[in-house]
């Protein structure tokens, strides 16, 4: 991103402000404080820091030579996050009340700095964004994580009771699936894990809430949908991983990788999250019981 302002912004930054220089570390404000002052940063490098936590701090930009910092907040307002130099650097300090003149002088200063913020807010939430998604995502599969899951259940079972929709909640798990490692080795058994994953978000309908529940389990959300929707869903899923020419599948036994399923359905199972899942859980142990390769979707 061009951050850099004119040649002529600059001359009127430097008729009206002080230089002055900064060592590597030095902190030119801190969060909180009062929006005094504006700085040009002629050379050198700014990092601009925020605290996570009472030992972390995360740094949410870096600035090169030619870009302008603490320009929100020189209304008089205070200081959103911390800055210092990351590098040597060689600033010039305007007072807000002289950066505040320029910009009624020099509209053009404006609508740059207006632009700059425009791709900075950009730039920001493509960051958030990306963070937020590793924080939900397993970084195998792909799949919602086991805590994203948990947290969308709650959310979807308080709204299925207010309007009185359906909810199921499907859990399957991988058959045979130490044995496969034993055979083939981890690495072609995340071959699989990411396989079927894959495969899950093929048959799976736009909105479904797929998550890797833990090991070679993996867990589906589908809002709107009762018992016999969701046995569909899970004998499509079974199905197709029974078809998938998975490699090292053929020394599985049955010569093939495998799943089993269970269904649970709110409100008919249960009406609280964690027995849903336990239901579900039944009845993919009596999957197990009756063979493998199988989805069973009985009632509690």
């Amino acid at each position: 991103m061009a951050e850099e302002i004119s040649d002529s912004i600059f001359a009127e930054l430097a008729r009206v402000g002080t230089e002055t220089a900064l060592p590597p570390g030095a902190v030119l404000w801190k969060e909180g404080d009062p929006g005094g002052s504006v700085a040009f940063l002629i050379e050198g490098m700014l990092e601009v820091v925020n605290k996570a936590g009472e030992d972390q701090e995360v740094v949410l930009r870096t600035m090169e030579a030619g870009t302008i910092v603490g320009e929100l907040s020189s209304d008089g307002g205070h200081r959103s996050a911390s800055v210092r130099a990351r590098t040597t650097c060689r600033i010039i300090k305007v007072p807000a009340a002289d950066f505040r003149s320029l910009l009624r002088r020099r509209p053009d200063v404006l609508e740059q700095l207006y632009r700059i913020q425009v791709e900075r807010v950009r730039d920001l939430t493509r960051e958030v964004t990306k963070t937020h998604r590793r924080a939900i995502t397993d970084p195998l599969t792909k799949l919602y994580n086991v805590g994203f899951f948990r947290e969308r259940l709650d959310i979807e079972l308080d709204r299925a009771r207010e309007t009185g929709d359906k909810l199921s909640v499907v859990l399957f798990d991988i058959d045979h699936f130490k044995h496969f490692n034993d055979t083939n080795g981890h690495e072609e058994g995340n071959v699989v894990l990411s396989a079927l994953a894959r495969l899950m978000k093929e048959v799976g309908r736009r909105g479904d809430i797929l998550a890797r529940y833990g090991g070679e389990e993996f867990i589906s959300l589908l809002y709107g949908a009762g018992r016999d929707e969701a046995a569909r869903f899970a004998e499509t899923v079974r199905k197709a991983i029974e078809g998938h020419p998975f490699r090292g599948g053929e020394q599985q036994p049955g010569g093939r990788v495998t799943v089993s399923g269970g269904v649970a359905v709110f409100p008919d199972d249960s009406g609280d999250a964690q027995a849903l899942v336990e239901a579900a859980d039944r009845n993919l142990y009596r999957a197990k019981e009756r063979g493998r390769n199988c989805v069973v979707s009985e009632p509690a």
